[in-house]
């Protein structure tokens, strides 16, 4: 099932759709009765990327899965633990570069630390292996756990999970881990945008968890301004990347039967 999800991950991903659809306009271009359908194709391709690289078209919906699940406010007066999904560090990389590199995400690993401060009795959990089918020797917990200790923090308040492959397995091991008793408060830390999907599997597993998103993509003001046009193909392509890899993947969890809802609520 990993290696099938990360398949139709690449299948779905904007950028393969484009370079497909444009090796198949120019096929068709060969064939003497196909070539208005593949001028037609590759009109219309250019012009979907060209309208995608300008307005940010994905916006409104990232903007919605990052509003599901707001904030505590206020913050739970006691917590019992607190799970930080991976996700904010390349373990390839740091493992090449022998540091670790963090990525646009590291507000994941970043926001544990006021609050471990704020729960000093809280037990916290770094939950995060390798999400590639080929290099799963690096793993992201061993370099989390480095960049804890160069900046620090006190990484020997951390259990760190290494096993797991994606959200699911971050759930299931975590669960192990912990063991969480009915009644425990426990906060779950992860992107805003990634957050539905996160929940749900948590709550399949039966550990309800309180959201504590972070790594905002949209302002949430619910509006598009001139200053959000873009005229850039990668950055069009790349937040219609956003919107597909998390909409494939609250479709396909559902139907694996790795969460309860295809959209979790609150």
């Amino acid at each position: 099932m990993f290696i099938l999800s990360k398949l139709v991950g690449v299948l779905t991903d904007p950028f393969t759709l484009f370079y497909l659809a444009v090796g198949m306009g120019g096929l068709l271009l060969l064939i003497r009765r196909a070539r208005v359908w593949g001028r037609r194709l590759l009109v219309g391709s250019f012009a979907v990327v060209t309208a995608l690289a300008v307005f940010p078209v994905e916006q409104p919906m990232v903007e919605a899965w990052e509003n599901r699940f707001p904030p505590p406010r206020p913050l739970p007066d006691h917590v019992d633990g607190i799970i930080v999904l991976g996700g904010g560090l390349n373990p390839a990389i740091s493992a090449a570069r022998g540091q670790p590199s963090i990525n646009s995400a590291a507000a994941r690993m970043t926001a544990l630390i006021p609050l471990a401060k704020r729960y000093p009795d809280a037990r916290l959990i770094f939950t995060g292996g390798s999400g590639s089918v080929l290099e799963q020797e690096f793993k992201e917990a061993s370099y989390v756990k480095e960049f804890y200790e160069q900046i620090g923090f006190d990484a020997g308040r951390v259990i760190f999970e290494s096993q797991s492959r994606n959200t699911r397995e971050n759930a299931v091991f975590s669960k192990e881990i912990a063991a969480p008793k009915p009644g425990e408060t426990w906060l779950l830390i992860t992107s805003a945008f990634h957050m539905a999907r996160s929940v749900g599997c948590f709550r399949a597993v039966g550990w309800p968890v309180v959201a504590y998103p972070v790594d905002y993509r949209t302002t949430g003001r619910g509006e598009v301004a001139w200053s959000d046009l873009r005229f850039s193909i990668v950055a069009g392509l790349g937040g219609m990347q956003t919107l597909a890899h998390e909409a494939m993947g609250l479709i396909g969890y559902r139907l694996s039967g790795w969460t309860d809802e295809l959209l979790p609520h609150p």
